[in-house]
């Protein structure tokens, strides 16, 4: 029951900092700044909740990308505060490292996507960045058997594949590359994931 209480708590204050951020939008320059700083250290409480309480993976994973797209919210189209402030949360996991491995690289995973979405430069290259971090991902996953990394992470690698061969199809060699990427890639997850197949 107070694994639960944690998480709603999470949810129901990520959603009120989204409104307050709406709400004082442009008032000072400082303003984003502070809730953002208010929302990574909600977050920090949350982990000390989930902790204590909890050790939920999946709900870790869930609640981590929530914020992330709290900090987006809040911040808007000021890419950089965006993508330090989401470096402010995922160094707020390393204490959990030690006892909570999966879950917390899988979450490091969905940090490290969202500061490579926030660099400004155009959709093709991003979707080039996204694509091999989440190959590299999946193949950290299934070589040291993280169970949600290598999950989480091949549902994100088989999206952004089909994106990149979708962007890539009017240029011949790009198309070329990312065919012969996506199978070296899915050759790799293949034969890492033979051995745990009974």
């Amino acid at each position: 029951m107070k694994g639960f209480i944690v998480f709603a708590l999470a949810i129901i204050g990520n959603v009120l900092l989204i409104n307050w951020s709406e709400h004082w939008y442009g008032e000072e320059w400082f303003t984003e700044w502070l809730i953002g700083l208010v929302t990574v250290g909600f977050y920090a409480l949350f982990l000390y909740g989930w902790n204590r309480h909890s050790r939920n993976g999946i709900g870790l994973i869930f609640i981590t990308a929530f914020v992330l797209l709290t900090i987006n919210s809040i911040f808007f189209v000021q890419t950089l505060s965006s993508s330090v402030c989401s470096l402010l949360l995922g160094l707020t996991l390393i204490p959990l490292y030690v006892k909570n491995l999966d879950a917390v690289v899988t979450s490091w995973g969905f940090v490290l996507l969202n500061i490579l979405i926030m660099i400004e430069v155009s959709s093709e290259v991003t979707t080039w960045m996204l694509f091999l971090t989440t190959g590299i991902a999946s193949i950290v996953g299934f070589q040291f058997n993280l169970l949600l990394l290598k999950r989480c992470f091949t549902v994100l690698f088989s999206l952004t594949a089909l994106l990149l061969l979708a962007f890539s199809i009017t240029n011949v060699y790009l198309f070329g590359l990312a065919v012969v990427l996506v199978v070296l890639f899915t050759t790799f997850i293949y034969k890492l994931s033979r051995p745990s197949i009974k």
